[in-house]
This record gives structure tokens, sequence and C-alpha cells, in this order.
């Protein structure tokens, strides 16, 4: 009778999928767990009578299907803690060279550095273009060990690097009456100052003050003819700055104040901000003539206003340090055209000239000293940026994401891992929070996807059915004890 093999091949098969049941109940709190249901076939019928008159011969397991489903996602406190929160696979190379993908995030530094798994299989990643953030070049393991910023020097003012001011100068300021001299500053020459610390090249620090003096007004020259005034001939609510610095940075005495570069700041009659120039020192001569027409007395240098350079939108102060001379850019804010109705420029995000004390809102600074990696912090998009102890912040990698055409044709090789398969089809490489791959969730970990109360109901089911099948092994039996019995 065919029922006795019908019935043990139920036995074998509800048996196994008992066996994937457990295994799903088992890893409920497998980290990124995927969960498997087992599809049943029959097996081939066998013709008893004719086409019409088949029987089957059983049950078998056609495939176990794995669940890709996402699980629920978990805060942790650990910034390599790595959850995918959408489609792809990380991918990790072992220590033979072999590939793998993985949904557990729980990364970790081994003793040389490297990103790698509980088990010792590298993150793999690739390197970023630190202005795009695109990344570059073949993949590789992620060692952060040892990293290091390299120095930069402050900004000279391309694209308004430098130091960037954002400052009021008290409109109701008075003029100071002794003339300032640039060989040998003193306080009673100045207004305001403040002072901000800048980077040469090789990550040295020095402190450069940047002090403003109120400018006399300059009525405006009258055109005989017509009476009126000539336009450009008048100068109103004008600031000189200078850049000042001991004179010890440049091989001069220790402790004596001197201004090495400066300018003028032009504001409006409503206190905006209207251009920021540069300056140069100019050594009066007598019968000397300034640029205005006006009589130069002897003195200390003299500073007349200079246009910016070409190429550059901000004024810049040349710093002649001994070892390496340093020009820096000094962003004091977009100005306006108060006469030009079309210049929708406001002239106060910068330097304004307003009533009340002269403050600093804020002033920055770029470059920094060459630093060591102090931490890390890992955004959406899976670059890996490097905080580093001189207050510089890197992309240093972009971790790596990979998607399958058919992710359940993938191979379990065990420890959350899969290998790729030839019915998977070939792996798709790319950058997280792109096209169809999910963002990296640092801080986080994905959980496993297994579903106690489906589990428990298939246990119940499988278990009944191994049951039945059970069931109608024996009662095959007593039938065929009943035939035997015929005999008697």
């Amino acid at each position: 009778m065919f029922a006795l093999k019908t019935g043990a091949s139920g036995l074998t098969t509800y048996g196994e999928a008992m066996t994937v049941v457990g295994s799903n109940i088992a890893n409920v709190n497998t980290l990124a767990y995927k969960s498997s249901r087992v599809n049943f076939q029959d097996i081939l019928a066998t013709s008893i009578g004719g086409v019409n008159t088949k029987i089957g011969k059983g049950v078998r397991i056609g495939s176990i299907q794995p669940d890709f489903s996402q699980g629920n996602l978990t805060p942790t406190s650990m910034m390599t803690d790595l959850a995918i929160d959408g489609e792809g696979f990380f991918t990790v190379r072992d220590e033979l060279g072999r590939t793998f993908y993985t949904r557990a995030g729980n990364f970790q530094f081994d003793k040389e550095g490297f990103l790698v798994t509980p088990n010792g299989s590298f993150l793999l990643v690739r390197d970023v273009d630190p202005a795009t953030e695109q990344a570059t070049g073949l993949p590789h393991a992620a060692k952060l060990l040892g990293f290091n910023s390299p120095p930069e020097a402050t900004g000279d003012g391309t694209e308004r690097s430098g130091v960037n001011l954002r400052v009021n100068l008290d409109a109701e300021s008075e003029l100071r009456e002794v003339q300032f001299d640039p060989t040998n500053v003193q306080a009673d020459m100045y207004n305001f100052s403040t002072t901000v610390t800048v980077h040469d090249q090789n990550g040295g620090e020095h402190v450069m003050n940047i002090v403003f003096r109120k400018q006399a007004d300059v009525q405006a020259q009258i055109d005989p003819a017509t009476g009126q005034e000539i336009p450009g001939t008048g100068v109103r609510n004008r600031w000189a700055w200078y850049a000042v610095s001991d004179a010890a940075e440049f091989g001069g005495t220790p402790g004596v104040l001197v201004a090495t570069s400066g300018g003028f700041l032009n504001f409006t009659d409503n206190g905006r901000l209207i251009d920021a120039t540069n300056g140069r020192f100019v050594q009066p001569a007598p019968g000397a003539i300034g640029p205005d027409g006006q009589l130069i007395p002897p003195g200390p240098p003299v500073l007349i206003e200079q246009p910016l350079q070409v190429g550059f939108d901000v004024p810049q102060a040349t710093l002649p340090y001994e070892d390496l001379p340093l020009v820096v850019g000094l962003d004091f804010g977009e100005g306006s055209n108060p006469d030009d109705p079309t210049d929708l420029r406001t002239g106060l995000e910068g330097f304004t000239q307003f009533s009340g004390d002269s403050k600093v809102f804020s002033i920055e600074a770029d470059g920094f000293q060459a630093g060591s990696l102090e931490d890390i912090e890992i955004t959406r998009d899976g670059v890996v940026v490097g905080r580093f102890d001189n207050g510089n912040n890197r992309s240093l990698f972009r971790i790596m994401l990979t998607r399958f055409i058919s992710e359940q044709n993938l191979l379990r090789r065990g420890e959350t891992l899969f290998e790729e398969s030839l019915t998977s089809g070939q792996p798709i490489n790319g950058n997280a929070n792109e096209g169809a791959f999910g963002a990296v969730r640092a801080q986080n970990l994905e959980r496993s996807n297994v579903n106690l109360a489906t589990e428990f109901v298939s246990m119940i089911e499988t278990q009944r059915a191994f049951q039945a099948n059970a069931k109608s092994i024996t009662t095959s039996d007593e039938m065929m004890a009943d035939l035997v019995a015929l005999k008697r």
C-alpha cells in the first residue's frame, strides 16, 4: 500500500518543516535575522487505471523561502552600530578574501583600527571626495587607526574664505585726535578692536588684531559752473580697518604693535555696508597728494584706498611672518548699492554702522593645526566623518551597500552572512540613500523579523500535520493487519 510511504513522506517533510520553524523561533533575538518559510510540494502522482485515475505519493519540501522584510530598528549608544533603513546589504570581506553580505550592523574596531563584524570580517568602504562626498576608487577595508588631519592655512579670500566677521560699529563714535601710526599702534588711535587667531601653512597659530578707526567726513567739491556737488568727491560714513600684530612676529621689537595691512569700510547714512576695500601704506613726502587731491601732511605712513585684488570678493590682509608669510581674506559682509533699486543685497549680514555700542556678533576663521582622529560620525548617506582634536571635521569614507535582483536566492552562510549564488544575480553596488538603496542609521541595530505569533501558529499547524501523517501510517498498518487476518 502506498499509504505507508505517503505517510512516511509526511513525517519526514513536516519534521524538517518543524526544524525551520524552530530555527526561526531560536533566532527571534538574532540581529537582522531573516526568517524563512517552508513551501510544500506534492510528489509525482502514480496512475492506477488511466489518465484520470492517479493518486498522490506524498509531500516534500519544494523550497525554503527567506523573508527579507525589514526588522524593527532599535536605538543604541554606539556610533559603530549601523542599520539600513530600506534596501541593501553591508558588504564585508573575510581574511581569506571572500565577500559576504549582511544586514547586521554591529560593527566594532579591531586592534589594528579596522571596522569589522564580530567574527572579524572587514566592512568595505570607498574613499570619498570631501567636496562632493561622492564615493571614488575601489572598495577597501575601513581603517581609522592613525588617521590625522593635516594643517590648513587660513584662507586668502578665495570663495570668501579666511576670517568672517559680523560686527556693528557705533555710528556716534567720536573721531580720534591722535594720528594713526602703523609702525607703533596705540589704543588711543582707534575706536574699536577685535582679535582672531589665524593659522599658517604649517598650522602655526598667530594672533591678529583688527582695529577700526572712524574717518572724518570729506565735503564734496562744488562745480563752479553749476553750483552742484561733484559726484564721488565727498566721503561720508567711512571707517578704516587695520590688521595689527606684535612686531616680534615679523622680526621686530616684542610688545610693539604694527599694522601690516588695512583698508576702508563705506556705509550708507542708514548704516548699511556699501563696500569694503583694500588699502596700502604710503610714506608722506613734502607736498604729497592723496588720491582725492588732498595734501598729505608729513608724518607716519598713511593708508591709501586700493581696489580689491582681481578675482577676489573680499579685502586681504598681508601678514609677513618671518617663516611663512600669510595672506588672509577678511569677509566684512556683502555690500549693497543704495543707488540701484534693482540691487537686492541688504548690506546688513556683515558689518553695520548703527547707533549703539560697537560689538562683535560673530567672528570665525578657517584654518587649523594638525590633529588626530578623536571621534567619528556616520551620516544617513553612509559617509564616515572624522572629528579631529583640532576642531576639523573631514569626510573619510563612504560605506558601500549592495543589493541583488533576486536576494531570496542568496546562500545563507551562518553568522547572519549571505553569499552570492548562481541564481541571485550579480551584486549591484551603490551608495546609501541614493536610488533604490536605503539610508544608513547610525546608533541603531536591525532586529530579527521573526514574528513569534506567526511562528507559533506555524508550529501548531506543523505539529498537527505531523500527527495526522503519523495517524495515516498507523491506520494503514491496521488495514494491512486486517488484510492478513482474512487468511485465518
